[in-house]
C-alpha cells in the first residue's frame, strides 16, 4: 500500500508541476515515466519507513505520522544527495521531486487510515491483548483505536499485555511485569511518572549498573526551537489572514445588524510572564451584559454556583442570537489572529485566563502558565473541552507546557478543526 501511495504521489506531484507550467514536459523533456521509473524514490522511502519502525511497531496515528514525515525528509535528502553526487541533478526537476515528497506526506498517512480500518474489520489487523490497571479511559483508548489494532482477549491468549503503573503498588508491579514478560510476546507499561512525554527522549544504559538512563529535555529552553515556534505562528497567521479577513468582515456586519455596540470585545487576560494582554473576540453579548450577570448572580443560586465553578454559563441569557452561533462554532475567537500577529498569543497554548482564575485554580502551578504565551486553542480544548472540570484543565495546561513540541502544536491544530466541525460544546 505504501508503494501504491508512492506511485500516486509521483503522479499527483508531476501533474502539479505541469499545472504550474504547461510547457514543462515539452520544453524540458520531463515525462511522467521518468519519475515513475526512478527506483531510488521507492527504495529510500520504503527503507526509511522501515527504519522508523513503521512495519514493525504499532503506533498511534499521530505518532506514526510524525515518524512517516521524519522518514520522508530523510528519504528526500538522500535522493537529492544521490542526484548531486552522480551529477544527474539537471536531468530531474527539483520542484517536481519536492511536490512528490510533499504529496507523500499527505497520501501515505491517509492511505494507512483506510488500509488499517479495512484490515481491522477483515480480522487481519488484530492482536489479542489485555490491560492491567484501573483507568477505564486508557483501556477504552487502546481497544477502541482500530489504528492500533488491539482486541480484548482472555488472559491465557493474550499476545500483548498493557500495564498501567499509575496508582499501583511497586512490589506488585515488579511481580506482574516479571510474570507477564515470561508468558506474553510483549509487555507495554505506562511509567509510574506519566506527566512527561518520553517519545522524543533518549534512553541509554549504564552497563555496570544495569540501569537505564532517560534523558528528558525542556524544549522551551532551546533558543532555536523558540525561534522556530515564533516563526511558525507568524507565518501561519500571515497565510490565514487573506482567508479569514472576508469571514471577519461578514461576521462584523451581522453583529452590527442584530444589536448596537462595538463589533469586537477586548478582555484583559494574563499572558506570558504575567503580563496583561487585551484578548480580542467578537462581541457575542448584549452591551449591558455585566449588569445582567450581576443580577443573575444575586437572584439565581444555581447560576451563581455554575459561574463560581467554571467562570462561564452553559446557557447564558446574556448572549445574542448571532453570538450563540459564534460561540457554538468557536468563530467568536477569530479576531485573536490579530493577537498572534501582535506577538501576544500563539495559535496553541493554555487558554488566556484572568488573575482570579490563576489564584483560585492554578495556584502553585501558575508558574507553568507564565512560561508560554496563551493560545487560541489548546490541548485542553481537544481533550474534552468544556465538558471537563477546571482541575483537568490545569493539569492539561501543565502537561502541555512540560512537553511542548512543534509537532504537538500541529496535532492540536488539526484536532481543533475536527472538534469545531463536530461542534461538541464551546471553548
Amino acid at each position: 500500500m505504501d508503494t501504491l501511495a508512492i506511485v500516486l504521489s509521483i503522479i499527483v506531484g508531476y501533474q502539479l508541476r505541469v499545472f504550474l507550467d504547461d510547457s514543462f514536459a515539452n520544453t524540458f523533456g520531463h515525462s511522467l515515466s521518468m519519475y515513475l521509473e526512478f527506483p531510488l524514490i521507492y527504495i529510500t522511502t520504503l527503507s526509511m519507513l522501515a527504519y522508523e519502525g513503521i512495519y514493525t511497531k504499532r503506533y498511534d496515528f499521530w505518532h506514526e505520522t510524525r515518524q512517516i514525515i521524519k522518514a520522508l525528509i530523510l528519504s528526500f535528502i538522500l535522493v537529492l544527495a544521490f542526484l548531486a553526487m552522480t551529477k544527474s541533478i539537471q536531468e530531474y526537476s527539483r520542484a517536481t521531486i519536492i511536490f512528490i515528497f510533499a504529496c507523500m506526506m499527505l497520501i501515505i498517512p491517509l492511505l494507512k487510515i483506510v488500509t488499517k480500518k479495512l484490515l481491522y474489520h477483515m480480522g487481519l489487523w488484530q492482536r489479542p491483548a489485555s490491560v492491567y490497571g484501573n483507568d477505564p479511559f486508557v483501556t477504552k483508548e487502546i481497544f477502541d483505536n482500530y489504528y492500533l489494532g488491539y482486541t480484548e482477549s482472555d488472559k491465557d491468549k493474550e499476545k500483548t499485555v498493557f500495564i498501567n503503573s499509575v496508582d499501583t503498588d511497586v512490589e506488585k508491579l515488579h511481580k506482574l511485569i516479571a510474570e507477564k514478560t515470561k508468558k506474553s510476546d510483549e509487555v507495554i507499561f505506562i511509567p509510574l511518572i506519566n506527566e512527561y512525554d518520553l517519545t522524543q527522549s533518549t534512553i541509554y544504559q549504564l552497563s555496570n549498573t544495569r540501569t537505564n538512563l532517560i534523558v528528558y529535555k525542556n524544549r522551551l529552553k532551546s533558543k532555536y526551537r523558540e525561534i522556530i515556534h515564533i516563526t511558525f505562528n507568524y507565518l501561519l497567521a500571515i497565510l490565514l489572514l487573506p482567508i479569514l479577513l472576508p469571514i471577519i468582515g461578514i461576521i462584523a456586519i451581522l453583529i452590527k445588524r442584530e444589536s448596537p455596540g462595538p463589533v469586537f470585545f477586548a478582555h484583559m487576560r494574563v499572558g506570558k510572564q504575567g503580563k496583561l494582554i487585551p484578548t480580542l473576540k467578537f462581541r457575542s453579548m448584549y452591551q449591558d451584559a455585566q449588569d445582567r450577570l450581576e443580577k443573575l448572580l444575586e437572584t439565581d443560586p444555581p447560576i451563581r454556583e455554575e459561574w463560581e465553578k467554571n467562570f462561564k454559563l452553559k446557557n447564558d441569557p446574556r448572549v445574542t442570537k448571532i453570538g450563540a452561533i459564534l460561540r457554538k462554532t468557536s468563530l467568536d475567537e477569530l479576531p485573536q489572529i490579530f493577537n498572534v500577529l501582535r506577538g501576544e498569543m500563539n495559535f496553541v497554548g493554555p487558554r488566556p485566563v484572568i488573575q482570579q482564575e490563576l489564584e483560585q485554580y492554578y495556584k502553585d502551578d501558575a508558574e507553568y502558565y507564565f512560561m508560554v504565551k496563551p493560545g487560541i486553542t489548546g490541548l485542553w480544548q481537544v481533550s474534552g473541552r468544556s465538558d471537563t472540570d477546571y482541575d483537568f484543565r490545569v493539569e492539561t495546561d501543565k502537561w502541555y507546557v512540560s512537553n511542548w513540541s512543534l509537532w504537538l502544536d500541529i496535532v492540536i491544530l488539526l484536532k481543533t478543526v475536527k472538534v469545531v466541525l463536530k461542534r461538541d460544546g464551546a471553548y
